[in-house]
């Protein structure tokens, strides 16, 4: 199994608010984390979907080259600004050359906020009105075009008069009206604002009702800073960000801006546009509009200067040449610290100079990637394309669909425009089944694959934890002849996303087959290493090709539990379905279910699969119409997977708590491993005190590192332990530990020395265990402790259970007939083998009482595996168990008198006599 990285909570990286409606682009860390793990400096990180450059970005920061398919014109305008950040004196003097363009007689900025020249309620002085108020129709029609009622505007002359206050509102009289209403060169301005929307001619209104949105000067100041941005020639990252912030200033300058500062989301469905419901908006001037989306883009230049990380270098060596690098201007001042080289074609990526290949993704692209790809491939000296990191194809809602065509015509016109499919905003019909996703993620795949290396690594990096997004992933890649190898489903309680991870076609599935040497033997068609050939059906079936048989979802519920019952054994704790989803995936490719379903489904090539893009609306469709389709495929494997794990007559599998796992077969129970959650503790606690000092995240790499597939701990167990187990003086950059072994070996033996002391002076008779009586304190032994009678006590008349289990007890306090108290003390919060296994040898009795006796500074640790264990929770009150802290124990077995009246308070992880309560009830009534 390959290794999976121990997931790490971080925020999100560096993006644009426009960027984030329609695909948020992958963590920055993630996304280092994978590219230091998987390649060298040299390699090609390939991102197929890309969400803006950042994954091209972090592969050049770390000295490799890229690839990047952007997933839109949007998106494709931030990779621009991404990969070479304009220089912010070169877009201040864009954006000021716009404001100072001439409009008429005057300049386009003072002409356009002369369509909002108002007059001050107070003072009657020439302002300029910041936005103007519009009301429904009093007679609610809902078609009706809203009148003008209030304007809000700054009077700097009467500013300390009557309110005090800079933001005015006042009533609009006759001439705002009139302002509002008319506007010179508004038809002119219309027909060429139509010309950017590319709608079939069935759907014409559809642009009128985009365009009403907006009052006619504001169509007019829209068209007119457009006009200036396309006009003159720029650089191409400067034009980008110019575009992108008048992308940003649309929608606040339409009649979705109900609020000041926010905005209503844009919806479209039927052909029609959804307004909101309303009853009143704020005009605002498309320049002012238009001067906050450039702040926000401008700042977004700013924030990408600053997080540039290492030394400021352009790309690879020799960044300072032409065409890239950190040049300076008179002065010494730096234009950026991060400047790509983009090329035209993937073979400048090993000939020339490029550090990065950008294109959009269309159908065009995929073919023209495929074929230079095949062209590549047959010459010696090519790019090395050791990683494909990126993520699934956007499954856009209507909503996002509407949001980025609507931003992509305003801001880069109809030929951009025309690369999204609307067809679910002209009809009502459900968005995009998850098999058009995989379906698109095989085309990408498939036009790559020629060009990648045999070891090289696809991480699809899934958003979500939708089990649906994991299998599209998987069968994406499965399409394409790609192989599984990892899948991690996203669990939104640790804030990570899921993980798919695939070998190209004809790589060797790990573990691959080796010499005594340790040398990698090639695969044997048909043998050992083949890809192509899976596990036959039954025992003792010899293997066979995974088209041998057809896709069975019988076979494929087996597979389901087989793997389910083999994740819990290694884990030895219940697992939720999050957990077990990933590895049943793996489970299913490994035998051959994956690409019989795929076959099955889709017959052919990948390229064919469009007619299965839209299964679910088809579906719908055909259900109306009383017909049938087959189900979409990713649809149909969750619910295989579903319906097996909830199959109410299965044997092997119980849910011990809602959506929790585990085994019901006793002989697999009693072959799981030990607890996953004890054996990373000790994991965590070896680790520091054998390394000396690590920082933090080579602490989390190299625990990683320690446990692998199955096991693969989640986020929050590993930080419990290291919380338990690092000294106070720990931090991010140097953790240590000041436990001791000897010290709390030590500890562990003058504790049961006190407990045996404190047995006899209550009255008692006493055991310790058989391996604890040998260990010397000082001049004695533990088993000094003890009388005669009672080292040759029979235990089996102590307490119903097997002699061997009563023997392992720690301590024992007992009257033969009366009670007994069996006492554990731990130093670790290793409790699983005591708790789970020794003591469920030994039946619960009313006359039994048990002890867990566990150090102060393993309070929140136990705590933690109580509480993500059912199995243990479960165990503690079926056993009628009891913890008690050492400091705790010590004080109660200090008291003079000592009785067990005075136990009560010192009981618990949060006990009554941490919290300055008084006396309780005696816990033990019946002994008073």
């Amino acid at each position: 199994m390959a290794r999976s990285a121990i997931p790490v909570g971080t925020e999100p990286g560096l993006s644009l608010p426009i960027l984030d409606r329609i695909a948020p682009p992958p963590r920055r860390e993630v996304v280092a984390a994978r590219i230091d793990r998987h390649t060298h400096p040299g390699d090609v990180v390939v991102d197929l979907h890309a969400r803006g450059g950042w994954v091209a970005r972090t592969a050049i920061e770390r000295h490799r080259r890229a690839i990047s398919v952007e997933s839109g014109p949007l998106a494709r305008l931030v990779a621009e600004i991404v990969l070479r950040p304009p220089d912010l004196r070169h877009l201040d003097a864009a954006f000021q050359g716009i404001a100072g363009s001439a409009r008429g007689k005057t300049s386009l900025r003072l002409a356009l906020a002369e369509f909002y020249a108002t007059r001050c309620a107070t003072c009657d002085r020439a302002v300029v009105a910041d936005d103007v108020v519009w009301h429904a129709s009093p007679d609610g029609d809902s078609e009706a075009l809203p009148k003008p009622t209030l304007k809000h505007y700054r009077c700097p002359a009467c500013r300390d008069q009557v309110t005090g206050s800079d933001h005015r509102e006042a009533p609009v009289d006759d001439d705002d009206r009139e302002r509002a209403l008319t506007a010179r060169g508004a038809a002119e301005a219309r027909r060429t604002l139509a010309r950017r929307f590319p709608i079939p001619d069935g759907n014409r209104s559809l642009v009128d009702q985009i365009l009403a949105l907006h009052t006619e000067r504001q169509l007019v100041g829209l068209a007119a800073i457009l006009e200036q941005i396309e006009g003159d020639a720029r650089g191409e990252p400067v034009e980008a960000a110019l575009r992108l912030a008048f992308a940003h200033a649309v929608l606040p300058a339409s009649r979705l801006a109900t609020h000041p500062g926010r905005h209503a989301p844009l919806r479209i469905g039927g052909g029609r546009v959804r307004l909101p419901s309303a009853g009143k908006w704020q005009e605002r001037s498309p320049w002012l509009s238009f001067e906050d989306g450039f702040r926000l883009v401008r700042s977004f230049v700013q924030r990408l200067e600053a997080a540039t990380p290492g030394p400021r270098a352009a790309t690879l060596a020799g960044a300072a040449s032409s065409g890239g690098g950190a040049s300076k201007e008179s002065g010494g001042v730096p234009i950026a610290s991060f400047l790509a080289r983009i090329g035209d074609d993937i073979r400048s990526l090993a000939d020339g100079p490029a550090s990065a290949v950008v294109r959009l993704a269309s159908p065009a692209t995929w073919r023209a990637i495929g074929a230079e790809a095949r062209q590549l491939a047959e010459r010696p000296a090519r790019p090395r394309l050791a990683l494909v990191l990126c993520q699934p194809p956007p499954r856009r809602t209507a909503e996002a669909v509407a949001f980025e065509f609507h931003s992509t015509a305003w801001a880069v016109g109809r030929d951009a425009a025309s690369s999204i499919s609307i067809d679910t905003l002209l009809r009502s019909s459900g968005g995009p089944s998850w098999w058009s996703q995989a379906a698109a993620l095989g085309r990408s795949l498939e036009a790559v694959e020629p060009l990648l290396q045999r070891d090289a690594k696809v991480v699809l990096l899934v958003e979500g934890d939708q089990p649906e997004a994991l299998v599209a992933a998987a069968l994406g890649g499965v399409a394409a002849g790609f192989r599984v190898v990892a899948a991690q489903l996203g669990d939104p309680d640790e804030h990570h996303a899921g993980v798919v991870e695939l070998i190209p076609p004809g790589a060797v599935l790990p573990p691959a087959p080796r010499t005594r040497a340790n040398v990698p033997l090639p695969a044997i068609p048909g043998g050992a290493g083949d890809p192509d050939v899976v596990p036959g059906p039954g025992l003792f079936a010899p293997p066979e090709r995974y088209d041998a048989r057809p896709f069975s979802a019988t076979d494929s519920a087996r597979a389901v539990t087989a793997t389910a019952v083999d994740v819990l054994r290694a884990r030895g704790e219940p697992a939720a379905t999050t957990r077990l989803f990933g590895e049943i995936v793996v489970a299913l490719d490994r035998g051959g279910h994956l690409r019989r379903l795929v076959e099955a489904s889709a017959p052919g090539d990948v390229a064919h699969q469009d007619a299965a893009s839209n299964q679910t609306a088809a579906s719908k469709r055909d259900a109306a119409d009383g017909t049938a389709t087959q189900p979409d495929p990713v649809d149909r494997l969750v619910a295989i997977v579903r319906d097996e794990l909830a199959r109410p007559n299965r044997r092997r599998l119980v849910e011990v708590a809602p959506d929790r796992w585990w085994l019901a077969d006793r002989g697999d129970r009693e072959s799981a491993a030990a607890p996953l959650a004890d054996r990373v503790e000790w994991a965590v606690y070896s680790l520091l005190s054998t390394s000396g000092s690590l920082s933090e995240s080579a602490f989390l790499d190299r625990i990683g590192g320690l446990f692998q597939g199955h096991d693969r701990p989640d986020e929050a167990l590993i930080r419990a332990c290291l919380d338990s187990y690092r000294a106070d003086g720990s931090n991010a950059e140097r953790v240590t530990t000041t436990e001791d072994l000897l010290a709390r070996t030590h500890e562990h033996g003058m504790l049961l020395a006190a407990l045996a002391d404190g047995g006899h002076r209550l009255g008692m008779r006493v055991w310790i265990a058989s391996r604890e009586q040998a260990r010397r304190l000082g001049e004695r032994r533990l088993g000094d402790s003890l009388g005669e009678a009672e080292r040759r006590a029979h235990l089996a008349g102590i307490a119903r259970g097997p002699v061997d289990a009563l023997e392992s007890v720690d301590c024992i306090w007992y009257v033969p007939g009366r009670a007994t108290f069996l006492f554990e003390v731990e130093w670790t919060a290793m409790i699983g083998e005591t708790v789970l296994r020794r003591h469920a040898r030994i039946p619960a009795d009313d006359e039994v009482v048990r002890f867990l006796i566990v150090p102060p500074e393993r309070t929140a640790l136990v705590r933690h595996k109580v509480e993500r264990s059912p199995l243990l929770r479960d165990a503690l009150a079926a056993g009628n168990w009891h913890v008690l802290k050492w400091n705790h124990l010590r004080d109660f077995l200090a008291n003079e008198p000592l009785s067990l009246d005075g136990l009560e308070p010192y009981l618990g992880l949060d006990p009554p006599i941490e919290r300055g309560e008084g006396q309780q009830l005696p816990l033990f009534a019946a002994e008073r």
